[in-house]
């Protein structure tokens, strides 16, 4: 059922002419489209006047101005794109570290450009020396992934605004900052604030504990001076009060961190890395 669905996705993403995936569509008046560069050889090389669609061979006097099907534009660079990973995730993809047997690769990571076994993979995910390095499926080839502007780059993100993955530099660039991008700048900057704002207030809380402590040591020290009886009743309430501060500070702090978490995780877009 899945092979027959995308075959009959394939087959309304594949122009009529060149009988290839849509590259650049143009809308006919009819509703049909063709890419642009067949468009053009059509209206060169047509015997036919006037011009006639090739999917309902619909007649059309004159094409001027014909838009851009911006819609069937992304889905068959989305498609292209799909289809790509599957044909890369068919082949085999070996172990780059492993010189005298071919291991089948567990991993790709994306920045030294290397794919590798289980084993190999092992210093990539505990050396201090490759935080950050993205680790994806193993990838036969990573030309693939290169950024079609900036070749040295590996495409990393997907931008929801031009809808197509970018790589670091792109994500740099204002023309491809999304509005999620910018919500979530507008949220950090709230966060930053609020976090600043609760450090503030928990250092008013250290100082007035810091008077607490120091009257309680004056008490404390006023107590030895009492019978025993009344002392051990002195020492016993001190530590008491004590113990209730601390359980106080850490049940707020829990809750705050708690709460501040939870809108992290609602609010703040995906990375990136992992929609690839």
């Amino acid at each position: 059922m899945e092979e027959h669905e995308q075959s009959r996705l394939e087959e309304l993403l594949t122009c009529p002419v060149c009988q290839d995936i849509f590259s650049d569509p143009r809308q006919l008046p009819c509703g049909h489209s063709m890419c642009l560069s067949c468009l053009n050889d059509l209206l060169v090389h047509s015997s036919d006047s006037p011009l006639r669609c090739p999917d309902c061979r619909a007649q059309f006097r004159e094409v001027v101005d014909v838009q851009r099907s911006y819609a069937l534009a992304h889905i068959s660079e989305d498609y292209k794109l799909c289809k790509s990973r599957r044909e890369t995730l068919a082949k085999k993809v070996y172990c780059d570290c492993c010189s005298e047997t071919k291991t089948l690769a567990f991993k790709t990571c994306l920045k030294c450009e290397v794919s590798m076994c289980k084993e190999h993979v092992r210093n990539h995910q505990e050396l201090p020396a490759f935080t950050g390095h993205p680790l994806v499926g193993p990838l036969s080839d990573l030309a693939e992934r290169k950024c079609p502007q900036h070749e040295d780059e590996v495409l990393r993100y997907y931008c929801n605004s031009s809808r197509r993955y970018i790589c670091n530099i792109c994500a740099l660039d204002s023309k491809h900052l999304c509005v999620d991008s910018e919500k979530s700048s507008v949220l950090q900057r709230q966060l930053t604030d609020y976090l600043n704002q609760e450090f503030k207030t928990l250092i008013e809380h250290v100082a007035e504990s810091a008077g607490a402590v120091s009257r309680l040591q004056e008490d404390f020290q006023y107590y030895r001076r009492r019978p025993p009886d009344l002392r051990v009743n002195g020492v016993t309430f001190i530590l008491l009060f004590l113990w209730f501060i601390v359980l106080y500070y850490a049940y707020n702090y829990s809750v705050e961190n708690q709460m501040l978490t939870e809108a992290l995780e609602k609010q703040c877009p995906k990375t990136p890395s992992e929609r690839l």
